[in-house]
């Protein structure tokens, strides 16, 4: 049970996806209804998590035995996985993390150093890595396929989100130049100058 309670932690991030399909194709409305969008957030992540708890004799039946080497590849990916992202967090701090410059058009600065030097999008690549990690554990397909759904849903809202985040940067051609020089999710390899 433990490993399947420790799988779900992987799976249940596919409902990002989710909502932010919801959210940037609905931008307009969640923009004027702020607490809707919000409850519209956690309302999906937790429905999503309840449907995979109550799904998870069909949801956990297939998994692959894998090796211990693995195992450990997959541990260290995931201590790699939470410290960058617990550092992204940090760096981009509550405001920013809860869509307030998006709701309010607030300008804002744009961050490119520490893990934003790294990636465009560190939490997400960070959730990413960690699904990873948690697959090389545990060995769930489920888990693989939430892993191909919020890694396609990162490659779109992320192009979402960097369309939105440059209509409020104090500085938007700074945006360009960033882009040019820091990758969207994978930090390698490094786009070219």
């Amino acid at each position: 049970m433990g490993m399947q309670l420790f799988a779900m932690t992987g799976i249940a991030q596919a409902a990002a996806t989710i909502f932010f399909a919801a959210f940037w194709l609905g931008f307009a409305f969640w923009r004027r209804h702020r607490v809707a969008a919000y409850a519209m957030i956690v309302g999906t992540l937790v429905g999503f998590s309840a449907i995979i708890w109550w799904q998870r004799a069909w949801a956990m039946q297939w998994r692959a035995d894998v090796p211990a080497w693995a195992q450990a590849i997959g541990v260290v990916v995931l201590a790699i996985a939470f410290a960058f992202g617990w550092v992204a967090d940090r760096e981009l701090g509550f405001h920013i993390r809860s869509f307030a410059p998006f709701f309010d058009g607030e300008r804002i600065e744009l961050r490119t150093t520490g893990a934003y030097a790294v990636v465009r999008h560190p939490i997400y690549a960070s959730g990413i890595a960690w699904q990873v990690g948690v697959l090389l554990v545990t060995g769930y397909a489920a888990v693989g396929a939430a892993l191909v759904g919020f890694g396609l849903g990162a490659w779109w809202f992320t192009r979402q989100e960097e369309r939105r985040l440059i209509a409020v940067l104090a500085d938007p051609a700074a945006y360009d130049r960033y882009r040019a020089r820091v990758p969207a999710l994978v930090p390698w390899p490094r786009p070219r100058a």
